[in-house]
């Protein structure tokens, strides 16, 4: 009798690194005991076990070495296999492109270091949702495959449901990176079950006529792994030979279906994001933590440019200290903690983490900074200011100065410059122009001249405008009623809806508190705060700013408008006293224009996406993705972005471009654009027995901050490079006061300008494996070009590498040099790292 189908039994403990438990917990029980079971039946039955996460291993080793030692000789064996190629299974929505990155970089080196492995499959089971662009990253880390479970995970606000179709198919990047993927037909938790397999396989028939499967079974999320009494199970089918059935890698499963679809077997491609169909509050959920996240990637970032620069002038790299800062943050990105879904202690434990990470961070990047500005020549100034650029093009932008008091700014052509206090800090502001790319220029700080200096801002009432903009706030609602481009005569807000409106809305689960409600959105009616006061409260010469008090139920809000001079946005902040439950607070633009979709950022990359209020093809095709309008679109009415998301008209008319320095959940319902502020959910509590879906504990009550900001123009989402004013918003010029010296660099240096502006280089450090050095840029509107670099010092030899930067993954091909300047073939969207030697 021939057998049914082939399954590849795969052992597996998910162990979440903290959720209903701390850290704690899992490094002193839930590791030691599952891995003790785990060898156990290894020696015993033979099983074969699969086990992702480099930051577990790393607690093993440190806290339990005889049990690293006897992992070691499992793996060497072949009954332990070492899966993901990750530090953690992370959240893929809510982090940065480069800390994607990282997770490999860091997660493949330590188990090649440690085991002499290299890892190929990506193992993300349990996160809840993937950008267009990961492909990309895993092919060029080295990873071929790629393993997941979440897409057919549905809230069904939708009725009927409308799954994710597919368990095997071809993921593709926009760059047509494409990795082979496996959706679990059932869980990456299973017990062993005849009836199951028998039905798994039945699926996979008739999906995609194959008759391979993997199966993955064992206790998962609080560990556990395989029980005996499912090894037994397994035995048992196998001996009855109703199945090809053995113990086995997750590896040789994929190897297996890359060879039947090698022979010609046709599966879907999937040219997309992975959307999940719910859990998209985590977007939101716990908003603080992101804000932490955000703020430590960029320094993370910025510490590694500067203090390679200083590097290259003879300061000695701290790689140790980077190294460590960044296993740090990639621990606290595991999927649940940085979703906003764990308890209360474990986000305790993030917060001095993150802490930690920031003064560290910030100690050693002020001493990169104070090692490059000694070799600045500032001996002509009275008590010099630099200001510094973190990132690789020219900018004019704002600086503020704590601890200045009756002093006037002069800048390094002996220009006096206008200058502001900020009114409630304290801290002195002045518009730094044209610092040059990741470099500096250099201000003299001299005794205060009492002489007012006119510039281009203006405010009348409730109106500010300068040379670009002229913005309307209601005095009786607080809201903005008029944002007009003076540039291109246009308006961009619908004045009967008006813009920066705050609503919050009622979210909670009919059942609550069953319905996870820190995971699930459950939007029902809405109200609008109270208006408290609004009044003027800075009128320039370098910013005019209007404040706004509200309230509602137990929360206060004050929100701020400002305009600066001489510049083409509009900024808006919000400040929050936080005390509701089962509430949603988003703030929201009506334009004056129709736009069937937005383009948002994603990790190194864009994606748009149509209004969710579309029931029938609108006639609009997307360019990235190119498709049409289907059916799921309808259930994207919350989506996830970084740093930007853009709304234009069809024709390229008329748009405006918002930045944000710490959301990532976002809704447009074809009248508004909404951006999701804080929600007040329960979060989940630890129970034991593990029983938590009808148990929560109070949201984090106190207070938050945020920061956006408007962009006018014409010409559609590309017209004014919105990456580059992403990372600017969230890159901050930085003031450095010094004692005056003599040096050998000049008032005003570049150390590295990229162009043209759709190319963006975001990652500048020292190699890890020597003192080269490793600079990675992408593209970023979709566009072939040739970039421009032009650097600060004379490299030896450059070529490609790949993001493990083992020269391994991708062709090492070798660039012509031209004394300082690099030029660069890049493809759309296409991600590129480069090592220089030195």
């Amino acid at each position: 009798m021939a057998l049914k189908g082939r399954v590849f039994m795969v052992g597996h403990a998910h162990i979440d690194l903290s959720w209903l438990w701390t850290r704690a917990e899992t490094i002193l029980d839930i590791i030691p005991r599952t891995f003790r079971s785990v060898i156990d039946l290894a020696e015993r039955y033979g099983i074969v076990f699969s086990q992702s996460t480099a930051q577990i291993y790393k607690w093993v080793e440190e806290y339990y070495p005889e049990l690293f030692d006897r992992i070691k000789d499992l793996v060497k064996r072949g009954l332990w296999e070492i899966v993901g190629g990750s530090w953690d299974e992370y959240s893929p929505l809510l982090v940065s492109g480069e800390s994607l990155v990282r997770q490999y970089l860091y997660g493949k080196r330590y188990f090649m270091d440690r085991f002499g492995i290299d890892v190929s499959i990506a193992w993300l089971p349990d996160s809840f949702g993937f950008p267009w662009t990961l492909p990309q990253i895993l092919r060029k880390s080295g990873l071929r495959f790629f393993m997941t479970h979440k897409l057919k995970w549905q809230v069904e606000r939708n009725n009927p449901p409308i799954p994710f179709p597919y368990h095997v198919f071809w993921w593709r990047s926009p760059d047509g990176s494409v990795v082979l993927a496996y959706h679990t037909i059932g869980s990456y938790n299973e017990d062993v079950s005849e009836s199951k397999i028998s039905n798994y396989l039945d699926v996979m028939k008739s999906k995609h006529g194959l008759d391979i499967i993997m199966y993955v079974y064992g206790r998962g999320d609080h560990g556990g792994g395989p029980a005996e009494d499912m090894v037994v199970k397994v035995l048992d089918i196998s001996r009855r030979r109703v199945f090809d059935l053995k113990f086995s890698k997750a590896e040789d499963f994929f190897d297996e279906l890359e060879r039947i679809v090698s022979r010609g077997v046709s599966i879907p491609i999937v040219n997309d994001e992975l959307y999940v169909k719910t859990h998209r509050g985590t977007y939101t959920t716990e908003a603080i933590v992101k804000v932490w996240n955000r703020r430590c990637e960029n320094l993370l970032l910025n510490l590694e440019k500067f203090s390679s620069i200083a590097y290259t002038l003879g300061y000695s790299y701290p790689y140790d200290d980077i190294r460590n800062l960044w296993e740090l943050l990639l621990l606290n990105q595991v999927h649940d903690n940085l979703d906003g879904t764990s308890i209360e202690q474990a986000y305790q434990d993030g917060v001095l983490d993150y802490m930690h990470i920031m003064r560290r961070g910030s100690c050693l990047l002020s001493k990169a900074l104070n090692n490059i500005a000694s070799r600045i020549d500032t001996s002509k100034a009275r008590k010099p200011l630099i200001v510094f650029n973190p990132l690789p093009w020219p900018r004019t932008d704002i600086v503020e100065v704590d601890g200045l008091d009756d002093v006037s700014i002069v800048d390094s052509d002996g220009n006096l410059v206008p200058i502001q206090r900020d009114v409630e800090s304290g801290r002195l502001m002045f518009i730094a122009r044209g610092v040059p790319g990741l470099g500096y220029r250099v201000y003299d700080i001299i005794d205060f001249i009492d002489a007012y200096m006119d510039t281009d801002l203006k405010i009348e009432g409730f109106t500010m405008e300068n040379s670009f903009i002229k913005v309307v706030v209601d005095p009786y609602t607080g809201c903005v009623s008029s944002i007009y481009d003076k540039i291109n005569g246009l308006e961009l807000i619908d004045r009967s809806k008006g813009g920066n409106f705050l609503e919050l809305f009622v979210d909670k689960p009919p059942n609550a508190p069953l319905g996870e409600p820190a995971w699930n959105i459950y939007l029902g009616s809405s109200d609008k705060p109270r208006l408290l006061s609004i009044e003027i409260i800075e009128s320039g010469p370098v910013r005019a700013r209007v404040r706004i008090r509200k309230s509602f139920g137990r929360s206060l809000f004050t929100l701020y408008v400002s305009l600066y001079a001489y510049t083409q946005r509009v900024d808006f902040e919000i400040r929050a006293y936080w005390d509701e439950e089962y509430r949603f607070a988003k703030i929201g633009f009506s334009p004056s224009f129709k736009a069937p979709y937005a383009t948002y950022e994603i990790a190194y990359g864009v994606i748009q996406r149509y209004t969710h209020v579309f029931r029938e093809n609108p006639g609009v095709n997307l360019e990235f993705p190119p498709r049409g309008w289907e059916d799921a679109d309808m259930l994207k009415f919350e989506v996830s972005a970084h740093t930007w998301v853009d709304l234009s008209d069809p024709d390229g008319v008329i748009g405006f471009t918002i930045v944000n320095d710490g959301r990532y959940g976002f809704s447009y319902d074809g009248g508004t654009i909404w951006i999701s502020f804080l929600r007040a959910a329960n979060r989940a509590r630890p129970l034991f027995p593990l029983d938590w879906t009808d148990r929560s504990s109070k949201p984090w009550v106190g207070e938050h901050r945020l920061r956006y900001a408007l962009y006018p123009h014409r010409g559609g989402w590309r017209a004014l490079n919105p990456t580059r004013l992403g990372m600017e918003f969230n890159n901050p010029l930085i003031p450095l006061i010094i004692e005056k010296s003599i040096g050998d660099l000049p008032s005003k240096y570049c150390f590295m300008e990229v162009y043209p502006s759709n190319v963006v280089v975001t990652a500048v450090k020292r190699s890890e494996d020597n003192g080269d050095i490793i600079v990675r840029l992408f593209e970023s509107e979709g566009r072939v070009c040739e970039a421009t670099l032009n650097l600060w010092f004379e490299p030896r030899d450059v070529h490609e590498t790949d993001m493990v930067e083992w020269d391994r993954y991708v062709e090492p091909r070798r660039y012509r040099i031209d004394g300082k300047i690099l030029r660069i073939p890049m493809n759309p969207f296409e991600i590129k790292t480069l090592r220089l030697k030195l």
